[in-house]
């Protein structure tokens, strides 16, 4: 899908308003990008910078061609560079400055989906079911994201959001169990063994689809599910965020987008919980009790095709669904879009 967003639709007088977006692929760029065109994401004078860390194993040159073949005017890729370790993660090091930077300039962060943390981060030895695949984009986020919000691995620390306690932060996925390991939380390794003790896939299938946090079907068997993810019902906390802040009535019970095995295990410094699982074993939703903006989901709002009912996706037994008309029929579509409108309001209202 290509997508043009260019810069002439700013207001001459206007200011502009910037959001930081981590590790922007392609998909993500695709993903941003339709979201503020079809006004999901609906902030004046928008620019997106995509930042990555240099050391990083993904490589961040398709979506430069991307960015320049579609001639995309207001999204722009910078690339940190600066040494990290397991060692410096958690005070000032070689990013810091260009870390304060970036958060000097923007109005909002963005921190996406990806693979496993490595466990090291968090101070766990590493389970046979971790998958860890790109460590140095972990090390960057963590260190980055600890910047912002602080955390018990360095009480002294004082975190760049004391200068703008209201800064908006949305992570989604790895970005929320990124947010909690920044503060100083930890991880439950895989959800199945580690919550369920469940070790097969024959018994994971047997499960209720509400305790269910991926789609198993994939790789399990010729008869496939497709899609990539799984649909499921979450439970909000009353004095959370999607309550208090959001509108939405404590028995909303909304249905979200997962495709994760890990999750939030022991709750990061000044981190409170917003939403869970039905049965409350699984956290799908963190907030900053010290800042107020700063919201983490175990869930991905951030995908485009949920808010477009023509697309289409294959199931077991070759059927096809809509996710869009999926969040319809379970009265979960408002909820995904009022999620974006209060982002929207919040980045439109800050000042730097």
């Amino acid at each position: 899908m290509i997508l043009l967003v260019s810069t002439t639709a700013f207001a001459a007088n206007g200011s502009t308003h910037r959001i930081i977006l981590l590790h922007p692929t392609v998909g993500n760029i695709e993903n941003a990008l339709s979201l503020v065109k079809d006004g999901l994401i609906d902030i004046p004078n928008l620019e997106m910078l995509g930042v990555y860390y240099a050391d990083e194993n993904y490589d961040y040159s398709a979506s430069e061609k991307y960015l320049a073949e579609h001639h995309i005017e207001n999204y722009h890729l910078k690339k940190v560079e600066g040494k990290l370790t397991l060692d410096n993660l958690f005070r000032k090091n070689a990013c810091t400055r260009l870390f304060h930077q970036l958060f000097e300039n923007a109005d909002a962060i963005l921190f996406f989906g990806g693979p496993d943390i490595p466990p090291s981060i968090y101070g766990a030895k590493q389970e046979l079911l971790t998958s860890v695949t790109d460590p140095m984009r972990h090390f960057f986020e963590a260190s980055f994201f600890f910047h912002l919000i602080g955390g018990s691995q360095n009480p002294n620390f004082k975190p760049f959001l004391e200068e703008r306690p209201h800064f908006v932060i949305r992570a989604f996925c790895l970005g929320m169990q990124t947010m909690n390991v920044a503060a100083g939380g930890t991880l439950i390794q895989d959800i199945p063994q580690d919550v369920y003790g469940i070790r097969d896939v024959e018994d994971v299938l047997k499960m209720s689809p509400a305790m269910m946090h991926r789609n198993y079907f994939n790789g399990f068997s010729a008869n496939q599910d497709i899609f990539y993810g799984h649909f499921h019902p979450i439970r909000l906390v009353k004095d959370g965020y999607f309550v208090t802040d959001a509108g939405f009535p404590e028995t909303t019970i909304p249905y979200v987008l997962s495709a994760h095995h890990q999750c939030a295990g022991k709750i990061g410094q000044n981190l409170k919980v917003i939403a869970t699982s039905l049965d409350g074993k699984i956290v799908e939703g963190l907030q900053s009790t010290r800042f107020p903006n700063v919201i983490g989901v175990q869930f991905h709002p951030e995908q485009d095709f949920l808010y477009y009912p023509l697309r289409t996706f294959e199931r077991k037994n070759n059927e096809s669904f809509s996710p869009n008309k999926l969040l319809e029929r379970t009265n979960s579509l408002a909820f995904h879009k009022l999620f974006w409108k209060d982002f929207s309001r919040k980045v439109a209202e800050s000042e730097k």
